[in-house]
């Protein structure tokens, strides 16, 4: 896509020189600079809350599991295997290593005589969407104090491959503000998939795309607390939370 001045400025000549006389004397014109006004997505943009990534890594030892993981440091069971790309009843080796959304500090696990509850993942079955990249969940759709988060946060290297959610048309591709570089995608289902603050965008308005395939690039555009994508999904114009339409972690 076309390269845009930063300040949304172009600059073009008002006049070239104007000769009178038949040409015996000529003036020349002061070029100056036209405002051009910046474009807009098809959908309402508004800043939003940007959660700092906040946790520690927590290294597995003999006899823990995810649920006794999950007790000790007060975090629900599905958000930790989110955030580490695990199954729910994922079974864990001595030595591994897991972030752990939210917490302060690295806690002993103390051993528990409980059994571990069921488990039922809050996302659809035959999830419509994919994800948009491999990373640490670090941030889930909601209030946050007297504003919204209308996505989740994923936390991934600069430069790591964002990929279309789904089959889709690109609605806008380019720089807005509290959003910085943004791709905001529709799909035949009547979704619309956003991705921001991304190092750079591969793809252009009007470009179809398929499911899986590169758009944009992890960046830290925009303000946020280091490198990642916002990803945000709506529906009938509303977002809702994008985890009822990802698949499960494996």
């Amino acid at each position: 896509m076309p390269e845009r001045p930063a300040n949304g400025r172009a600059c073009a000549p008002r006049a070239s020189r104007a000769c009178v006389a038949g040409g015996l004397a000529c003036a020349l014109a002061l070029v100056g600079c036209v405002t051009t006004p910046p474009r807009k997505p098809p959908l309402a943009l508004e800043g939003h809350p940007e959660p700092d990534l906040q946790g520690v890594t927590h290294v597995v030892k003999p006899g823990e599991t995810l649920w006794r993981i999950a007790r000790a440091y007060q975090v629900r069971v599905e958000d930790l295997s989110i955030a580490n790309h695990l199954a729910d009843s994922a079974v864990l080796t001595v030595g591994q290593e897991l972030f752990i959304p939210g917490a302060k500090a690295v806690l002993e696990v103390p051993p528990s005589d409980l059994p571990a509850p069921e488990v039922r993942p809050a996302r659809q079955g035959n999830a419509p969407l994919a994800w948009p990249l491999i990373g640490v969940l670090y941030a889930r759709f909601g209030p946050r104090g007297d504003t919204r988060h209308d996505g989740i946060d994923i936390a991934a290297p600069v430069g790591t491959p964002v990929l279309a959610a789904a089959d889709g048309t690109v609605l806008f591709a380019g720089a807005q503000k509290g959003y910085g570089f943004v791709v905001v995608v529709q799909h035949p289902p009547g979704l619309i998939t956003l991705y921001a603050h991304n190092q750079a965008v591969l793809v252009k308005d009007a470009e179809e795309v398929k499911a899986g395939q590169p758009i944009a690039k992890v960046g830290e555009t925009s303000k946020n607390s280091g490198p990642h994508i916002h990803f945000e999904v709506r529906e009938g114009g509303q977002p809702k939370d994008p985890l009822r339409y990802l698949p499960a972690p494996r």
